[in-house]
């Protein structure tokens, strides 16, 4: 588990790294700023926290930033899961965000990572009637998250891309480490 300390070293790290590099090496501030939704799969099961549990996450969320520089946007994001083929008598949340810095790699190719955290909780119903039900607590917790990934950018029309992801799901629960593949569909202004 990450202590504190660790992660806020890591933090300030991360911005003391990216942001001067970014913000402060260019004068050019010319602005803008995109947004939009995403989808994420998660391709680990949840079965590593039981073996009667089936399914794998789905996170449907949201991220948006502001361009720094030419080549480095800084912004937050953050979504909530659920199960996708998930047992019929599971109940699973999950729910993150945080910061996010991206770097451009090329005119359809960049880099992101989020630094935030988040919470999930898992919990099987073992009786059920029409008038009680009785829930068994798998596992729940709160967790600090690396979530570093790269993008393909497709644009649709000046103001709109679609993007497709591929990354790490990586906080500090070792039973929810996902590798992940998404599409977000991004609106605004592209500085390129």
């Amino acid at each position: 588990m990450i202590s504190k300390e660790t992660f806020l070293k890591v933090f300030i790290g991360f911005v003391l790294l990216l942001f001067p590099m970014g913000v402060m090496a260019e004068t050019s501030t010319a602005g803008g700023g995109r947004g939009g939704p995403f989808l994420e799969y998660h391709a680990n099961p949840l079965s590593r926290f039981d073996p009667g549990v089936t399914g794998s996450p789905i996170v449907i969320g949201g991220i948006g930033y502001a361009w720094a520089t030419s080549k480095f946007r800084l912004g937050g994001g953050g979504g909530g899961g659920f199960l996708w083929n998930g047992s019929d008598n599971l109940s699973f949340g999950l729910g993150y965000g945080g910061m996010v810095g991206e770097y451009v790699i090329g005119n359809w190719f960049n880099a992101r990572l989020l630094i935030g955290g988040g919470g999930y909780s898992i919990s099987k119903v073992t009786f059920e009637t029409d008038s009680s039900k009785i829930v068994q607590k798998i596992n729940s917790g709160g967790f600090i998250l690396f979530h570093p990934s790269v993008n393909a950018e497709i644009k649709i029309y000046s103001w709109a891309s679609l993007v497709l992801t591929a990354g790490y799901f990586l906080p500090n629960v070792g039973k929810l480490h996902a590798f992940t593949c998404g599409v977000n569909l991004m609106f605004g202004t592209n500085r390129r």
